[in-house]
């Protein structure tokens, strides 16, 4: 079940809200409405797929076991007791294992077939629905009671955690310590601000999904299928169907999250923030601090510190120089900001699918995120008022660039379909445009003619939607305030504070609730069209 349909927004969540609204009058004891809340999520994720719980349900309960034996080693034998980092060590391991049969056990036999000639057989696997969002949030968990970060838990506490329904599917990826603190100092029961609050951002969110990303997504997929044929696409046709598909991504996942965001809230509990305009950033390092962040968070927390701290320590340990504000030397940067670098976004790119090309795609923004280090290691040191003139119009428009580039990898579904259409982007095709449009230019289209530009039978029409579309939610995504921004008086995310009010900013007025109403209703009356779940397999 996707929030982006109708059984869920007239059936499903009516029956959790009217249930959660019931136990909370007439129980009066807060752990009933939460238990009512893991019953129905746990519904909710069985909707999707029965086999799921069979698949799920046992790792939940194992991850549970384990954190209760560190949490008892740890008192037995204190914060150094190493049987505790025993049962983490195992625990990870466990984890990583299940996620990777499931997500990655054809894959990693694919590649090894065609590397060493083998015949190792394929087998159909079920892909547990959401799967690494739970494996990374339960690995979270068991470093946080390991670390001593958690303590006092009850069974009812891990599993609201892990299976509150509206961060189940497509995130955020969430701390323990960000929420159970929530359901505890909940009181059990609807209140009409937050209800307001959360349908409002449900319904920027349902918008963005139905109407914005489903909308410009056939613009992409077009063109993308093309290429996995492998027809020549041609210069303007291959990067007007990368950033159909960019601004295709970033509406539907932000718009998950702000549906995401806006259940959380409908029960009173704030999610964090999962994405903060990221196509306004002007530097890659700006873009990956805006987009995904709580993966973001997870992987720097989880796979780059770690290593880097693990580096830093080696290097020091043999006297070679580090990395200083005023000076770094060539050796020190790659050893300490690029292999970090790299190795964190080839496991962003894996987790984001069992493919080669999400292994290109993380590698690819890993070699955009050592650039960009670079140049801030390296660049002129200019006056600061001068960089920032020059330098940020300029890093907006090649962050978008770079960012659009990628996304020829992540949208294909095979290696050949990423790079013919990369290739075209890159001008390999040439450039064609409609023959119709060229004969309508009249002399400038003798002169486009002459320069190279080749005639085709495209559809001038069609041309001039994608580029309506593409114009328009671009300027949408970096001039717009977003979903959060709008709703920043009533602090609706982990973290955001009340700010001072602007004109752009939502109240309770009737006119703005009118408006979010017509939100809803284009969204809803968005949803009888083919809708493409991007986040399914993560």
């Amino acid at each position: 079940m996707l929030f982006n349909s109708y059984a869920f927004i007239f059936a499903f969540l009516p029956f959790v809200l009217a249930g959660y609204a019931a136990i909370g009058r007439w129980s009066g004891h807060r752990s009933v409405s939460l238990w009512w809340l893991v019953l129905c999520s746990v519904v909710f994720y069985a909707i999707w797929n029965p086999v799921n719980l069979v698949i799920i349900g046992p790792s939940v309960a194992a991850n549970f076991m384990l954190a209760r034996l560190i949490e008892r080693r740890l008192t037995v034998g204190g914060s150094e007791d190493r049987w505790a980092s025993v049962l983490l060590v195992a625990g990870v391991i466990l984890n990583m294992c299940f996620l990777g049969y499931f997500k990655y056990r054809n894959f990693f036999l694919d590649s090894v077939n065609h590397v060493f000639a083998t015949d190792w057989p394929m087998i159909q696997i079920l892909l547990p629905l959401g799967i690494s969002f739970i494996t990374f949030q339960k690995i979270a968990f068991l470093v946080d009671v390991r670390m001593g970060a958690i303590r006092n838990y009850t069974l009812l506490d891990f599993l609201i955690f892990v299976v509150f329904f509206p961060q189940l599917i497509a995130g955020p990826i969430v701390h323990y310590r960000e929420m159970v603190p929530q359901f505890h100092a909940g009181s059990g029961r609807l209140e009409a601000r937050d209800l307001c609050v959360g349908l409002s951002l449900f319904a920027l969110g349902l918008f963005k999904k139905a109407v914005l990303a489903d909308g410009i997504a056939p613009y992409a997929s077009t063109v993308f299928a093309a290429a996995e044929r492998g027809d020549p696409i041609g210069l303007v046709s291959a990067w007007l169907a990368a950033a159909a598909f960019t601004l295709q991504v970033y509406f539907d996942f932000s718009g998950y999250s702000d549906m995401a965001i806006g259940l959380g809230r409908m029960f009173g509990v704030r999610l964090p923030v999962n994405f903060d305009s990221p196509l306004k950033a002007s530097s890659i390092v700006d873009f990956w601090n805006r987009w995904h962040m709580t993966l973001t968070r997870f992987l720097t927390a989880y796979v780059y510190a770690p290593i880097s701290l693990a580096l830093t320590r080696r290097r020091m340990a043999s006297g070679k120089p580090m990395i200083s504000r005023k000076r770094a030397s060539v050796p020190a940067f790659a050893v300490l900001v690029a292999v970090p670098t790299v190795v964190t976004m080839f496991a962003s790119g894996l987790w984001h699918g069992a493919g080669i090309t999400y292994v290109l795609f993380g590698l690819l923004h890993g070699f955009y995120l050592v650039v960009n280090q670079a140049w801030r290691q390296w660049h002129p040191r200019w006056p600061r008022d001068t960089y920032d003139r020059a330098m940020k119009p300029l890093g907006l428009v090649l962050t978008l660039l770079c960012v659009f580039f990628a996304m020829g990898l992540f949208k294909a579904s095979t290696l050949r379909g990423g790079l013919t259409m990369q290739g075209a982007m890159l001008g390999f095709d040439g450039v064609a445009l409609p023959q119709a449009l060229l004969t309508r230019l009249g002399g400038l289209g003798q002169w486009l003619q002459s320069a190279g530009v080749t005639g085709d039978f495209t559809s001038g029409s069609e041309l001039l939607l994608r580029c309506l579309w593409v114009a328009a939610l671009l300027l949408a995504a970096t001039v717009l305030p977003n979903s959060l921004e709008t709703m920043a008086r009533f602090e609706p995310a982990l973290g955001m504070k009340a700010v001072a009010p602007a004109r752009w900013q939502a109240t309770l007025a009737p006119g703005w609730a009118a408006g979010f109403a017509l939100l809803m209703l284009g969204g809803l009356l968005s949803l009888n069209r083919i809708s493409e779940f991007l986040y399914w397999q993560f």
